[in-house]
């Protein structure tokens, strides 16, 4: 029999991460600019602290605190609501808008 030779492996050690420091990685892209002071972040905030008042108040009970609170909650709510009802309307074609008075 004759003796076999054996390869050597390359490994991916110190040269092959010195490689890939060398490298240049790509910039993250930029994420996009929020505008937080919208309508539907509006009615999405309304929306939450609605429920999330409704089922509080369910499990412990109310206080006077709590039912004033979810009273100005419920308007936010109805205020955006209405905001949203009013835009459909009027993209439908149901309404017309009004022009502004001075």
């Amino acid at each position: 029999m004759s003796p076999r030779r054996r390869r050597r492996r390359i490994r991916g050690g110190a040269e092959a991460g010195g490689e890939a420091a060398a490298k240049p990685q790509a910039a993250a892209p930029a994420l996009p600019e929020w505008k937080w002071r919208t309508m539907p972040v509006f009615i999405a905030l309304s929306f939450g602290l609605f429920v999330g008042l409704y089922l509080g108040m369910v499990a412990t009970g109310t206080g006077i605190a709590a039912t004033v609170i979810f009273l100005i909650v419920a308007g936010m709510l109805g205020i955006s609501v209405s905001r949203y009802v009013m835009r459909l309307l009027m993209q439908r074609g149901i309404i017309k808008p009004q022009a502004r008075r001075r």
